[in-house]
């Protein structure tokens, strides 16, 4: 090991030693955000586990119905589920989210999917690119932890979820989103737990 070098510092710089020596010309320097900044409250244990309900939601709608449940995305955060994206009807919204909350550990279960009988009517590129701006203001903003947030964007609603660490920084969140060019209306699922709370 080089003395004084950084671990992270010297992984980088061998790495590029590496692609210079297999032929490439001009090494790719990838930029890392410090981890650091964006860890989460929620532990690898909870994690854990909400991936878990994630999969099995997803495989439900697979097993159940193929197609008829492809634009539903399925958010999970400390057991809480949040149920975004498109159905061409009622019986859709209906049967995803019975099958979300038939799943071990599903609770509460936040059903926001918006019933479009025209799915050519949501523009997923637009969404996509609120969804971004909303990374982007939120992670500026020093007083908004991120990492305990997530966000969908539907037809320029936004569907915020996951955990503030107190009333102002939830009231914040909601503030720098409202801001975002494109945002038409929120749905807010934030709860406020603090760490005391765990």
């Amino acid at each position: 090991m080089i003395i004084g070098f950084p671990g992270r510092c010297l992984r980088l710089a061998l790495a590029a030693l590496v692609l210079t020596l297999i032929g490439c010309q001009s090494p790719t320097v990838v930029v890392l955000e410090d981890p650091r900044t964006y860890v989460e409250e929620r532990g690898i244990l909870v994690a854990r586990e909400d991936a878990r309900i994630r999969l099995d939601i997803q495989a439900l709608y697979v097993e159940e119905e193929v197609g008829r449940l492809k634009n539903v995305t399925v958010d999970v955060y400390e057991g809480a589920v949040l149920l975004t994206g498109t159905v061409v009807d009622m019986a859709g919204k209906a049967m995803a989210g019975a099958l979300a909350a038939s799943v071990m550990g599903a609770e509460p279960v936040y059903n926001e999917i918006q019933v479009l009988p025209d799915a050519k009517l949501q523009d997923a590129a637009a969404d996509l690119a609120i969804e971004t701006r909303i990374k982007k203001a939120l992670r500026a903003n020093d007083s908004v932890k991120s990492a305990n947030l997530r966000w969908q964007s539907v037809n320029g609603i936004v569907y915020m979820f996951g955990r503030a660490l107190s009333d102002s920084e939830r009231d914040l969140a909601l503030a720098v989103v409202r801001k975002v060019p494109g945002v038409t209306g929120i749905v807010d699922h934030i709860k406020v737990v603090t760490l005391n709370d765990g």
